[in-house]
């Protein structure tokens, strides 16, 4: 009878019995990223070399209604080396196509910032924390984890190659503050972006663009949280060019700051060789909360270039060099820039 009862539990835990309830489909991606990396920053006449060593764990867990809705969420493990985990929110994609994300959606700029090409590796000198200007086309798009982001489905307003997204988020209760020592919180965000992809001749082209509001609880600043950002790529064969350009203003930790950020690049790919290239140029002013932002600029300039080699199946090689040139107030910061380089290897699953 042992033997039997037996038999009857691994049969009901493998074909799973009507009324007990299974678990959702689920699926595991992450990579770890291993190398060296050396820096020769203006400050120093020596070279320093440091081992890099990043990695990422994903869980993605997704389930169909019977009425073909789709309800995914998911977390992460450890990103890049970060020991927390992170969950994501929650996204219904609808039979039409259309989406929405709830609870850390994100903001819809963001969403439709174009991928310009650049150069991969990790080679690159810490910036001053003192520099505040953008790093990203994506910089100043902050949003709160209580807010929603809905997605159209392809093709929408029945134009071929078009889609757009809307968010926005809310945390209207946080305390109000004011000077320049205390710590400032994001309250509303507000936020769109769209994207239209056509072909040209051999070319596909990618166009996007995206805006986004924020007001924060220092009422000392003087100046809400207003960036937009547009960019485009064109790939033709085995080749891919882009650029972006962002601009508007922004609230750091303890500054509101006005900046702008421009970035070009360039990918081709050769059977297993990737070649990239990246050129990017920032700048702003920033100022304390409720104070007029002087005529100096922050700035950072960057140069970078990468060989990636498919070595094996999820296993990629890569080398790459990177030279940033960082003023503070208009003034070198010779400690953040110089020249760096790496050599290393991601694996992924």
């Amino acid at each position: 009878m042992k033997k039997e009862l037996l038999l009857a539990t691994a049969l009901a835990s493998t074909m799973g019995i009507a009324g007990v309830a299974e678990g959702a489909s689920y699926s595991i991606s992450g990579h770890n990223r291993t190398g060296v990396e050396g820096e020769n920053p203006d400050s120093s006449d020596s070279d320093t070399t440091a081992a890099k060593q990043l990695n990422n764990f994903n869980v993605s867990i997704s389930e169909t209604t019977d009425a073909g809705m789709k309800i995914a969420t998911g977390f992460t493990l450890t990103d890049e080396g970060g020991a927390e985990s992170d969950a994501s929110g929650l996204t219904l994609t609808f039979t039409d196509g259309s989406s929405l994300q709830l609870i850390e959606a994100g903001s819809a700029a963001s969403a439709h910032a174009v991928s310009v090409p650049g150069a991969s590796g990790e080679a690159g000198i810490a910036n001053t924390s003192t520099n505040h200007s953008p790093t990203a086309l994506t910089m100043g798009a902050g949003s709160d984890a209580v807010g929603f982001d809905y997605a159209t489905a392809a093709d929408a307003f029945g134009i071929e190659g078009f889609s757009a997204n809307a968010s926005a988020s809310f945390n209207s209760d946080v305390g109000t503050t004011s000077g320049s020592a205390v710590t400032t919180t994001l309250e509303n965000s507000y936020a769109v972006g769209v994207t239209y992809k056509t072909t040209a001749g051999d070319s596909t082209v990618t166009v996007g663009s995206g805006w986004n509001g924020a007001d924060y609880n220092n009422s000392s600043a003087t100046k809400d949280g207003a960036v937009f950002h547009i960019g485009a790529t064109v790939v033709t064969g085995d080749l891919t060019v882009g650029a972006g350009y962002m601009d508007g203003d922004y609230i750091g930790q303890d500054e509101q700051v006005t900046g702008s950020y421009t970035s070009v690049g360039a990918k081709y790919v050769s059977g297993d060789i990737t070649f990239n290239i990246g050129m990017s140029a920032a700048d702003a002013k920033d100022e304390t909360f409720g104070t007029a932002a002087t005529s100096a600029e922050d700035s950072t300039d960057a140069v970078s270039a990468s060989i990636d080699y498919t070595i094996a199946s999820g296993v990629t090689g890569t080398v790459s060099y990177k030279n940033s040139d960082s003023k503070n107030e208009a003034t070198d910061v010779t400690s953040a820039s110089g020249s760096a380089w790496y050599v290393g290897a991601t694996v992924s699953f």
